[in-house]
């Protein structure tokens, strides 16, 4: 029986269906779920297999767990829901096979044979299709030809019936092109920043009724936060360690223990091209340097590929009997021909790498500092345990301090204050959630640091005399008055520039920008310059704020999106392709769930534990 050729796609596609096929039976209808069992339930009249629900659920995780860039727990998959999904999966398609063998579509035997046929673990050593080869393959990864042949008759059912759904389903042009019409308009615009130094009069002095108004306006300036004031005990490794010894003789053995970070002697990256006898080695090293031949092409007159010759990086001892000579070099080249083992070798050196030899002399210091680091942490968990111990008897804080090296301090904490402790974040969350019912408890910092705390005090809220804060309330004032300023200047040339009367016709400098796209951005000014530019009609001016004070702006012209350019043309294309796809996708999507919900589905829950089990393990 002749069959046809398939495309390339085609190909693939079978590949992909027979090697999740053959990967997923693996592990399966084994051990861990009741000796022969193969199916998790049933959905219409399918079955639904083990196999099926383990790729799924290996396909979601592997996508996910690329995306993150780490492995995943069992409990972090479930808590996802990626289990779910996969399952869901499974059973809108085995809801879409049911369907398909209601209606009748199934594909022929020619089809499913022209599939097998061209499948490459199936062929003999004369490149066709070998019956024995297509039973053992199959045998060998558990599957039996039956069940094998159905799943590419189901898999080309449903594609078809995915076909037909999806037959006809494109989106009107006119909506790719609104939004291309959109995205690639252009605008010409004028702009001027406004600032302090643009106002012709100085800031003015206020007067005593100005500040005492201004004070009272803006209380939340000038008002304390509550607080919460607490007593607490700490010791960090940085507090202790100046009083710790370390013996030179245990810095000589940690120092020992780590030679090969610290002595790294120098290498090469090498290439080593080997003969037979040392007179082919000469001629050919004579052939290159006279400029006869380069190294490359005695490589390939041994027929040879560089990686073949490639050495790497490597020390003099690694070089055995010819390091001496390749290392005596002092800038990269040729050497040889040279005795090694494995006979007469030419060597290409491409780079010089300098070692980095490190005495004990030269990392004493820094061997010493983190050494006693690592004993003040040592000490400070014994330490802990004494706290502990006087916290739950009883003792107060300042017992503590007292019989111990702990640090008694206070503060006024509130969210937002930075202080040398409260930088940690652990020391915010415990303070936050801190109550004077609260008892003392040792608790860790990030950096092996130990603390306690209580609750002293709340402060409430509470606005500071205006005598308190006068120096903060002035230059407030201030900044308010040229605030003001600034805004009736800039609602002055708002109201006044035109497309006739241009900005700079009031006697400023302005920036004129051209050609503006929606996602351009201007370098020195807010985000929101070029979405403003957009929505502010054409020659009118706007203001928008500004860091240092205002902007104001006016667009000047508007250029529609050409959509005789080949940009144009091709983003329209891109456009409408992905809309067209992601509709399709919307539409099969709410299409299989309203066929999953039009049949019975059965699926054993302790089936799909055990599955879960088994590729994730229970940690």
């Amino acid at each position: 029986m002749t069959t046809k050729k398939k495309s390339g796609a085609s190909r693939l596609a079978v590949w992909v269906i027979v090697g999740l096929l053959m990967f997923g039976m693996i592990g399966f209808g084994a051990a861990g779920l009741n000796g022969t069992q193969r199916n998790l339930g049933k959905v219409g009249k399918k079955t639904v297999s083990i196999t099926s629900y383990s790729n799924s659920l290996q396909g979601e995780l592997s996508q996910f767990e690329q995306q993150i860039g780490r492995k995943l727990t069992m409990q972090e998959v479930q808590s996802i829901g990626i289990d779910q999904q996969a399952l869901s999966r499974v059973i809108n398609t085995r809801a879409l096979d049911n369907l398909a063998t209601d209606l009748g579509l199934s594909a022929g035997n020619e089809r499913v044979l022209a599939q097998i046929v061209e499948i490459p673990a199936f062929m003999g050593l004369d490149g066709e299709f070998d019956r024995a080869s297509y039973t053992e393959v199959l045998t060998r990864n558990n599957l039996n030809e039956a069940d094998f042949e159905t799943s590419l008759r189901e898999d080309s059912s449903r594609e078809l019936l995915q076909t037909a759904v999806l037959t006809g389903i494109k989106v009107s042009p006119a909506y790719s092109e609104a939004i291309v019409a959109f995205t690639s308009e252009t605008r010409d615009f004028s702009w001027l920043r406004l600032t302090a130094a643009n106002l012709k009069n100085k800031r003015p002095t206020p007067k005593e009724t100005d500040l005492v108004k201004f004070h009272i306006e803006n209380e939340a300036l000038f008002t304390t936060p509550a607080a919460k004031s607490i007593s607490y005990i700490w010791l960090t490794p940085d507090m202790i360690v100046d009083d710790i010894k370390i013996l030179d003789t245990d810095l000589q053995a940690i120092y020992e223990r780590r030679t090969d970070e610290y002595n790294q002697p120098p290498t090469r990256l090498v290439e080593r091209l080997v003969y037979a006898t040392y007179e082919e080695a000469k001629i050919s090293f004579d052939n290159i340097e006279k400029g006869t031949n380069t190294f490359e092409d005695a490589v390939k007159m041994r027929g040879l590929e560089l990686q073949d010759v490639d050495l790497g990086d490597v020390t003099e001892i690694d070089l055995g009997i010819a390091g001496p000579a390749v290392f005596s070099l002092t800038e990269p080249g040729l050497v040889g021909p040279l005795e090694t083992d494995l006979g007469p070798a030419i060597f290409r050196i491409n780079a010089l790498l300098a070692g980095n030899i490190q005495t004990f002399d030269m990392v004493q210091d820094e061997l010493r500092e983190e050494a006693a680091l690592d004993a003040a942490t040592e000490e400070i968990a014994a330490i802990a345990e004494e706290v502990d111990d006087l916290l739950a008897g009883g003792a107060t804080l300042e017992d503590v301090s007292n019989e111990t090296v702990m640090k008694l301090e206070k503060i006024d904490w509130h969210v937002g204050y930075a202080s040398e402790i409260s930088d940690f974040v652990e020391f915010q969350s415990s303070a936050a959630k801190l109550s004077e019912k609260d008892f003392p408890e040792l608790k860790n910092l990030n950096d092996n640091s130990i603390f306690a705390l209580r609750l002293d005090n709340v402060i409430e809220a509470a606005l500071q005399p205006l005598e308190t804060v006068r120096p903060s309330v002035i230059t407030a004032w201030g900044k308010k008055v040229e605030k003001d300023q600034l805004q009736n200047l800039g609602e002055l040339i708002v109201r006044n520039v035109s497309l006739e009367s241009p900005i700079s016709k009031f006697g400023f400098g302005e920036e004129i920008e051209d050609g503006v796209a929606r996602d351009d951005f201007i370098d020195g000014t807010p985000p929101a310059l070029v979405l403003k530019v957009f929505e502010t009609k054409l020659g009118t001016a706007t203001l928008l704020d500004d860091a240092d004070g205002l902007i104001v702006l006016i667009p000047r012209a508007e250029y529609p999106a050409n959509f005789m350019s080949n940009e144009v043309k091709s983003l329209q294309e891109i456009l409408g392709g992905r809309i067209d796809a992601a509709l399709s996708q919307e539409v099969f999507q709410a299409f299989s769930n309203a066929v999953r919900n039009s049949v019975d589905v059965d699926i054993d829950q302790a089936t799909v534990r055990a599955v879960n089990t088994n590729l994730l393990g229970g940690g």
